[in-house]
């Protein structure tokens, strides 16, 4: 669990209420296609992303995933977004507002803190972080930088534990003594053999900031 699941210190919205945020997405993967993918499932949400902005580039450190994802962007919008596979570029264009990170898990500390030092808006998939600590350091760049920040913990926004913490809040519970949650178990993952790395994936950047790895 990371902390600070949602921070928004300041008011949400853009010059005029005409104003549509420049949206880059960076990872494409697994996370992304379900919330992009899935026409009438449960993360189908993606198709969503046009009401409220324009996604103008998209990154991914795989080739065919990139692909795949600037021609739904341009079936959505008409036109196709810049592509990458260097989320630096997305950090450094001037014209994009809000970062939609949808990586593996060990990149969304350091994307997200170099987004908001970039001044952008960040949109991250859960987790937060992939430690404590790497959480901790977000919140306080969040603070510093006046970025708005969400986690896409979607529980936390449902009608039930909205409730739940407003009674929390208000101290109708009282003095809390003690939380208790249950977690589903972890898939198993099976043994693979070490294998070269396909072609279109940029292995080496993938695993960025994590410990160096053979691809399996």
């Amino acid at each position: 669990m990371s902390l600070c699941p949602g921070i928004v210190p300041r008011a949400a919205g853009f010059e005029s209420a005409n104003a549509r945020p420049r949206i880059g997405v960076i990872g494409c993967g697994v996370r992304w296609d379900k919330r992009v993918f899935v026409p009438d499932g449960r993360y189908g949400v993606g198709k969503e992303f046009p009401k409220y902005g324009d996604v103008v580039a998209v990154c991914d450190v795989d080739a065919k995933r990139l692909e795949r994802a600037q021609g739904v962007v341009q079936g959505w919008l008409g036109k196709a977004p810049m592509a990458t596979g260097d989320y630096r570029k997305i950090i450094d264009d001037p014209k994009i507002d809000v970062v939609h990170i949808s990586t593996p898990d060990h990149w969304h500390a350091k994307v997200a803190i170099e987004a908001m030092l970039a001044g952008k808006d960040v949109y991250c998939e859960k987790p937060m972080t992939l430690t404590i600590e790497e959480g901790q350091q977000v919140c306080e760049v969040v603070r510093r930088t006046g970025a708005v920040f969400q986690v896409g913990t979607q529980q936390r926004s449902g009608r039930q534990f909205v409730k739940a913490i407003a009674m929390i809040r208000d101290g109708r519970l009282g003095k809390l003594l003690r939380a208790q949650c249950a977690l589903g178990g972890a898939p198993e993952s099976p043994e693979l053999p070490v294998v070269d790395a396909p072609k279109h994936l940029d292995w080496d950047r993938w695993l960025g900031p994590a410990p160096t790895a053979e691809y399996r």
